[in-house]
């Protein structure tokens, strides 16, 4: 894992209320697999958000023959709960055909020590996405557009299936100059330096977000995209050893799905 397994619940209310005018977030850029998540203005290299609800760009036929969903078996957790654990193909990067590279459940695969509690397990499944890993979603989200660069690049957008509930994932691995500008958002200290390597940088000029940081290297947030009822809650992380790493999920569900972001949230927290 490209971080330390240190278990740090999130509070959604500490997000929610640390300061109700900092409700609204712009959305962060994540991937070019779907369509842009939000309006952009640019000025001196650093673009400034809006936040915007995504959209697949590809058609349903397009999506069902890129990413397909195949069974591991089940997916177990500490408390002795189990659900359904599904891989996701992707296309190839490195050649034609589909990437399906997800191993089978075992006693050691796919189990996890995290405790979920039996009324949450009953509305999600497990599902391992190539260069993003296990990620928790709703049991019957089925509509997904998924990808994988050969540089291990991850990027994925899942949608409900009235569409009006989304979970977006996004992994820069080892292209640097992918990481810092979206990291830039969620950690301003990294935005000079960014900059001054010209990958650009990314600024709530209009002060939307709501951020809490349980670690220098890890942010919880929370924000309201127009329009939308739900409030969407996510966590971003960052390493540099030497080789710089983003990761982020953003998650938006309706109102009475809302009691889903914290176990969905928390398992990401704990495994990335």
């Amino acid at each position: 894992m490209l971080f330390h397994r240190r278990t740090i619940m999130i509070d959604l209310t500490r997000l929610a209320f640390v300061n109700q005018s900092l409700a609204k977030l712009g959305l962060s850029t994540l991937f070019t697999l779907s369509a842009t998540l939000f309006s952009t203005h640019i000025f001196a290299d650093i673009e400034t958000f809006k936040p915007k609800f995504p959209q697949f760009s590809e058609n349903a036929i397009e999506r069902k023959k890129s990413n397909r969903f195949y069974s591991l078996g089940e997916a177990k957790f500490s408390n002795g709960i189990k659900i359904p654990a599904y891989g996701v193909t992707v296309q190839n990067p490195m050649e034609d055909g589909l990437l399906k590279d997800s191993e089978p459940c075992t006693k050691k695969i796919c189990s996890f020590n995290f405790t979920l509690k039996a009324q949450d397990a009953a509305q999600l499944k497990l599902i391992e996405l190539p260069s993003i890993g296990y990620v928790l979603i709703p049991r019957h989200w089925t509509d997904i557009s998924a990808g994988a660069g050969a540089n291990g690049t991850g990027s994925a957008l899942i949608m409900s299936p009235n569409q009006k509930e989304v979970i977006t994932l996004y992994n820069s691995s080892f292209c640097v100059g992918c990481g810092y500008p979206n990291a830039s958002l969620y950690f301003p200290q990294l935005l000079k330096q960014s900059v001054e390597y010209e990958y650009g940088g990314m600024q709530d000029r209009n002060k939307k977000l709501t951020l809490v940081y349980p670690s220098k290297t890890t942010a919880f947030f929370s924000y309201q995209i127009p329009n939308i009822s739900g409030k969407t809650h996510g966590v971003a992380k960052y390493i540099n050893d030497g080789d710089f790493n983003f990761v982020n999920i953003h998650l938006t569900l309706e109102q009475k799905n809302q009691h889903l972001a914290t176990p969905i949230l928390n398992f990401y927290n704990a495994t990335h």
